[in-house]
């Protein structure tokens, strides 16, 4: 969840950091000139009042707040698309404005997911996948949905992917992993309590975890080996369906894909080959695009 998001709803915090929480939302990215202490001025609270609330929201004090947030702000103030996330059509667009609106939200989308991958961490994710005996896909929301996708282009490569759909076994499951395994756990979030238990089971049992979550710390990512970025733009409940995140997590899943598929390219695609056209070999179309021409180089 992000910082901003944890200000907004202020769940579990008492009056007093109720009235910091608005002071920050207030002051945004002008909270970098602020230090505990003046902050605690400004507030007419005091420095142990401020600490406290950050460590309770999960950083290890004011500084480190202060320089996530910061990060968060400057992130979300970036190239600010045509679109609003949250609403992109109204009640007044006639259906093929809405269609483009839509179609227009899933182009920025997909741009602001790829500016929040990182080189490195999306080599770590490969190398885990590559090396793991099983493959596990943990989520409490329907990214599972996006995960099916995932496994079905996984399998057909001759990599297994077991997806944990069932909410009340997923812990046990994440018990019978071993160190040769890796899970990957998708939380938009990463504050949900039955997937970070199992994070948290992973961890406890030396399973490296992948981690794709929203931009920034949260619980999530203090458990993961790597973390892919979701684009972080669309609230938690505040919009028209969540567009936004379930096109990030599909595109990210699918780069994923794209990057495991590259280490054995031609092997891989030989195993696609022999696999869909003994499985599939009844699949029929009269469209000569659909049944495909010359092999692709």
């Amino acid at each position: 969840m992000l910082i901003m998001e944890k200000l907004k709803l202020k769940e579990t915090m008492t009056k007093t950091e109720e009235e910091i929480a608005d002071f920050l939302l207030e002051q945004g990215s002008s909270i970098e000139k602020y230090s505990s202490r003046s902050l605690a001025e400004a507030t007419y609270t005091s420095p142990a009042t401020i600490v406290r609330m950050c460590k309770r929201m999960g950083f290890g004090g004011f500084e480190d707040f202060k320089t996530q947030y910061i990060k968060e702000i400057r992130y979300l103030d970036q190239q600010p698309g045509e679109v609003d996330v949250n609403f992109p059509f109204s009640e007044k667009d006639t259906i093929m404005k809405a269609a483009n609106r839509i179609a227009l939200l899933y182009e920025e989308t997909a741009q602001d997911t790829v500016s929040l991958l990182r080189h490195d961490a999306l080599q770590r994710a490969v190398k885990l996948l590559r090396y793991s005996q099983n493959v596990y896909v943990f989520s409490a929301g329907t990214a599972i949905n996006q995960a099916e996708c995932f496994r079905e282009k996984m399998i057909k490569i001759g990599k297994r992917v077991t997806i944990s759909n069932n909410l009340n076994y997923q812990l046990y499951e994440a018990g019978c992993l071993s160190v040769k395994d890796v899970a990957i756990i998708i939380s938009y979030s990463g504050e949900t309590g039955k997937t970070l238990r199992v994070a948290m089971e992973c961890k406890k049992r030396s399973v490296p975890v992948i981690a794709l979550t929203s931009f920034g710390e949260n619980s999530l990512t203090k458990y993961a080996a790597c973390k892919l970025t979701i684009s972080t733009k669309e609230s938690l409940f505040q919009n028209l369906g969540d567009f936004s995140t379930h096109l990030s997590v599909s595109l990210l899943l699918d780069i994923l894909y794209a990057a495991y598929f590259q280490q054995d390219y031609n092997g891989n695609y030989q195993r696609k080959l022999e696999r869909t056209s003994l499985l599939e070999r009844f699949r029929k179309s009269t469209n000569s695009i659909i049944m495909g021409g010359e092999e692709k180089e």
